[in-house]
């Protein structure tokens, strides 16, 4: 499904759907210079139009997972090898549904777990079997193993989480900001929406009302008690910069024009 960045048109970002068209994270650029993303919305209720969405949170049961070693389970000598495409992990404490983290990515940590690691690279998941609690289960990789030396159950380890454009949602707890949504997106407890969300570029988004955004003046996530999809002004280390104001933000909840550069 890779086709690289492609052009869209006023109908392709209008657009929804509840089954996926395109892999997650693709990119598309409008005539005029807007960049936007495609992404697996969040949440089980409607979510309107100029809210800043943000990654799924890193789910802590599923890092540090123990390499199986070959003989156990799938696992064979040749998995822990560069040029393997699949790798068998010993779940922790928390169930694991298949292809759960396709499209997602694992991280190699080798040496040991996120402490002490003497090197680390990460891969692109294809797929993976389901796993109950402490099970083991095969990873699919979208790429091949690239270690120069073979990696060593027991002590190399592996992280593992979903794509951060899989199930965006507007939240004030601050993670990777994704994009803003386009239009309004009628997400329902057993219904999931599937369209792209703005980038770069410009377009609208909603302050938070703690404060006044100079023109011109930096933006961010905001933070805010039950100011979740809206911006706030950003700082230099806690509240990064995702763009740019174009019109003077009062100290008031609203809507303003504005200038994306999230990527």
């Amino acid at each position: 499904m890779d086709v690289g960045i492609r052009t869209l048109a006023e109908q392709d970002i209008n657009t929804l759907a509840t089954s996926q068209n395109t892999q997650l994270g693709a990119v598309g650029v409008t005539s005029d210079g807007r960049k936007f993303r495609y992404v697996k919305f969040g949440g089980t209720s409607t979510i309107a139009p100029g809210f800043l969405l943000v990654a799924p949170a890193v789910t802590a049961g599923y890092q540090a997972l123990v390499i199986t070693a070959a003989g156990t389970g799938a696992q064979v000598t040749g998995n822990l090898s560069a040029g393997s495409t699949q790798i068998v992990i010993t779940n922790g404490a928390t169930a694991i549904t298949q292809d759960q983290f396709a499209e997602g990515y694992i991280d190699l940590l080798v040496g040991g777990s996120t402490t002490g690691v003497t090197a680390t690279y990460t891969i692109k998941v294809k797929g993976n079997t389901a796993a109950a609690a402490s099970a083991t289960f095969t990873v699919y990789l979208a790429e091949a193993l690239r270690n120069t030396t073979a990696l060593v159950p027991g002590t190399d380890t592996a992280n593992l989480y979903v794509s951060q454009y899989s199930g965006c949602a507007a939240s004030v707890t601050p993670n990777v900001p994704v994009g803003v949504t386009v239009i309004s997106v009628p997400n329902t407890a057993s219904v999931t929406n599937y369209g792209w969300v703005q980038t770069g570029g410009a377009c609208d988004v909603i302050n938070d009302g703690a404060g006044a955004i100079t023109v011109g003046g930096g933006f961010a996530q905001s933070n805010t008690v039950s100011s979740a999809g809206y911006v706030i002004a950003s700082t230099a280390s806690t509240l990064p910069a995702i763009g740019y104001m174009r019109k003077a933000a009062t100290a008031a909840v609203g809507a303003l024009p504005a200038f994306l550069r999230i990527d």
